[in-house]
């Protein structure tokens, strides 16, 4: 009885301050995680354990079990298992609770290089199967294994909020008629909430090295891992958008990044010797604003290719990059410019680093060296600059009286002509809703905003984005932003033109929560009424029209009558 107690409530640490707490009546009241411990049927190389591992023991340190699997069905969420070096083929093991898995080398990078100093040895390494996240399951976390994964479907299959993967080693035989991935995210059905951490991992010889679905709502980071012998990719960023990958290393695969998401930010990477691509932008109706950034491309067939030109594929750009040995540097099936400025190409003659680019990318300026001024940080960092015609520090959306009101901010203009603010309701068709004038030439920060008062939704997301043109034409795109406009009641949002000449027609925008009749006078000056009319309107935005009567010059007022507030606008006629 008193070793199930220790074992499942540790409330203070050691045995003898427990017991002696406890002859005192002053055991603590705050459960803490319970500790659990799995060992194969060898001590050697063991790091947790003093025992061979028995599935009879109660899963302590000294009496382990033998399997993960049956740790895994003793242990509570919130629970910590440690699995000790050695060998585990007891086929896919399901997490079906919140728990931490810990095994021999956690706390260790395996990743990003090939060969991860002081790993490869007393692993606890999982043969003939995989280790799987359980659906709509959070706060697992998978730290320090190694996964023999054969031909296999899965490494580890991570799905829930807060999943996180580190540490871990996936070595695979390529598997070309399944959607094999050495570590991967998934949906849940029905769709919810996930974020993911993937870091530190290194996965070889897999179809896919590392697969990221499963639409993340929240910002995820794929960061510090490696890849190689993707016989499809390194890296596929297939999921949704908005996420951080970073730092990770994709040599010797047919892709080294494939990506058909958006606003994606990928910086502090290298490519290095794939033989399709460093990096593949596969044109959707998603593929949007990705930034591509501080990233090293060495010796690929192409460095970056857009391929599959789908004409809402725009807005994605690469700056500050090192592109050298590769066959090719940038090419693009795409109608949409690719904003390709500020990169270093291995060489400052122009007719050499244009003979590398094909497509319609923009390249010039570019950077005129390739040092990079802070080796021991991942990626490159450019240590000369380049002229831009805008350095965009900001971008933001906010809603006030049912306006869209942006504003941005730059910190560099040089040349710079004018900014295009484009609206969409689904991030695909934008069009033009007005043009703010720039600068030009400014070293400080500059202010800028817009008002959008002619909203074409509500109660659903609008998207903003801004085309920052420069005076010779050329062009780049921010940032999407977006806002939600809620109905509320009844509200005039505008009356136009005024002053109005008399006969004219006049315009009223207005906005309801419901769907009413509406009763809309026009009186003069002493009270009479001139006009009344009783018009049907929609939930949302309506427009209202009307011919104003023959009458003489002078202020009239439009009184508009709904279900729940009388409004009065004046309105000048001449």
């Amino acid at each position: 009885m008193y070793t199930s107690l220790l074992r499942r409530k540790p409330l203070c640490p050691g045995i003898r301050k427990f017991i002696a707490l406890a002859l005192t009546g002053l055991i603590c009241n705050a459960a803490l995680a319970t500790d659990w411990y799995v060992n194969d049927a060898s001590t050697t190389g063991d790091i947790f354990t003093t025992a061979i591992g028995n599935d009879a023991n109660p899963g302590t340190a000294a009496s382990p079990f033998a399997t993960i699997g049956f740790a895994i069905a003793a242990a509570s969420s919130g629970d910590v298992i440690y699995v000790d070096a050695g060998t585990y083929g007891e086929g896919d093991i399901f997490v079906t609770k919140s728990l931490t898995l810990r095994g021999a080398k956690f706390g260790i990078p395996a990743g990003p290089d090939a060969v991860p100093v002081g790993r490869g040895t007393n692993e606890s390494i999982i043969n003939g199967g995989g280790v799987y996240y359980g659906q709509s399951i959070d706060n697992i976390t998978v730290d320090g294994f190694t996964i023999d994964l054969g031909t296999g479907i899965r490494g580890i299959e991570a799905r829930g909020l807060n999943s996180v993967v580190i540490n871990n080693i996936v070595t695979g035989i390529v598997n070309p008629l399944i959607q094999q991935a050495g570590i991967s995210t998934r949906a849940n059905a029905p769709l919810r909430l996930h974020s993911y951490t993937v870091q530190y991992n290194n996965v070889q010889n897999c179809r896919n090295g590392f697969f990221i679905d499963g639409n993340l709502e929240n910002v995820s980071e794929i960061s510090f891992n490696y890849a190689s012998g993707g016989f499809t990719a390194g890296f596929q960023m297939v999921a949704s958008n908005n996420h951080i990958f970073k730092a990770n290393v994709s040599e010797n695969n047919a892709q080294g990044l494939l990506v058909t998401r958006g606003n994606l930010t990928i910086e502090q990477n290298t490519f290095r010797n794939n033989t399709v691509a460093g990096i593949r932008l596969a044109g959707t109706n998603a593929l949007i604003g990705n930034r591509i950034q501080f990233n090293y491309f060495e010796n690929n067939a192409v460095g970056i290719i857009l391929t599959d030109p789908n004409p809402a594929a725009v807005g994605n750009q690469a700056n500050y990059n090192s592109f050298t040995g590769n066959t090719a540097n940038i090419g693009s099936l795409h109608d949409a410019d690719f904003n390709a400025t500020c990169n270093w190409y291995n060489t400052t003659d122009q007719p050499t680093i244009a003979a590398s680019i094909t497509g319609n990318v923009t390249f010039v300026p570019y950077l005129l060296d390739g040092t990079d001024s802070d080796p021991v940080e991942p990626g490159f960092q450019p240590s000369t600059s380049c002229v831009v015609p805008v350095i965009l520090t900001g971008f933001t959306a906010s809603v006030k009286n049912y306006d869209a009101i942006l504003n941005w901010q730059t910190a560099t203009e040089v040349n710079s002509s004018h900014f295009i603010i484009e609206r969409s309701v689904d991030q695909q068709a934008f069009t033009e809703v007005g043009r703010v004038a720039a600068r030009g030439f400014s070293d400080n920060r500059v202010n800028y905003s817009f008002t959008d008062n002619k909203p074409v939704a509500f109660d659903r997301p609008v998207f903003y984005r801004l085309r920052m043109v420069d005076r010779d034409g050329t062009y780049k795109f921010s940032k999407i932003v977006s806002i939600v406009l809620k109905t509320s009641g009844s509200f005039v949002q505008n009356v136009y033109p005024s002053p109005v000449k008399v006969g004219e027609i006049i315009n009223t925008d207005f906005i309801s929560a419901t769907p009413q009749d509406i009763n809309i006078s026009l009186i003069n000056s002493n009270g009479q009424v001139l006009i009344q009319r009783q018009v049907k309107v929609i939930k949302g935005s309506n427009k209202i029209r009307f011919t104003l009567p023959a009458a003489s010059a002078g202020v009239y007022y439009l009184v508009y009558r709904s279900e729940d507030k009388v409004q009065k606008v004046p309105v000048t006629v001449y």
